[in-house]
């Protein structure tokens, strides 16, 4: 019997950054607090329902409460010897709010050892600017370097809320300024995208297979 080729995925997810430990103490004592509240995620759920054309990989990334960019560059990296050089593997990435700034920096400053198929970021920071309690710091990047994004990869797109309490829709259409070939789609009443599921991007990503 024929081996099935999958297709691979990488999610990076959110996280906090900070200045400083005195603004991520104050965060963590100030932030609403719920011990029963453990929402569904659309993060799992996209997994899961990319799991039979896909190996996915999501990273468990260090301190994520307290992000560092080498840190998360670092564990990033352990993840690439694993990547499909075989070209009917597909290769995406998708990123969510702090993800997609990590995605852009690494992306903006390395090349890739593949060509990336497809590019999703939900929720795209771009700028300490408008961000609620928390700041971009060792994230931030070159953006005249965006451009040595759009040459790894074949078709990205962006999706934004004009409701995110969290990252203005702003960012997400800063990006589209430097990365004119990419697709922004716009929401009105997700906030910052969480929800149990997101058929708009897995029918993207399907489509665009």
């Amino acid at each position: 019997m024929k081996e099935q080729i999958k297709h691979q995925s990488i999610f990076i997810r959110g996280g906090e950054a900070f200045d400083n430990k005195e603004e991520f103490y104050s965060y963590i004592k100030n932030r609403p607090f719920d011990p029963y509240y453990n929402p569904r995620r659309w993060t799992d759920w996209l997994e899961w329902s990319l799991s039979e054309k896909f190996d996915s990989f999501t990273p468990m990334m260090p301190n994520k409460q307290w992000a560092d960019y080498e840190g998360w560059k670092i564990w990033f990296e352990r993840y690439l010897p694993y990547i499909n050089h075989n070209k009917k593997s597909k290769l995406i990435m998708i990123g969510h709010s702090l993800g997609t700034i990590f995605l852009a920096k690494y992306l903006s400053e390395n090349k890739f050892p593949k060509k990336i198929h497809q590019m999703h970021w939900v929720c795209s920071v771009f700028e300490n600017k408008g961000l609620v309690d928390e700041k971009i710091t060792t994230f931030e990047f070159d953006v005249h370097k965006l451009k040595n994004i759009e040459s790894q990869v074949d078709k990205i797109f962006f999706y934004h809320s004009k409701d995110d309490h969290l990252v203005p829709f702003s960012h997400s259409k800063k990006f589209m300024k430097y990365m004119p070939k990419a697709h922004l789609f716009s929401f009105k009443d997700r906030g910052h995208f969480n929800q149990p599921a997101f058929m708009e991007i897995l029918q993207v990503i399907q489509e665009n297979l």
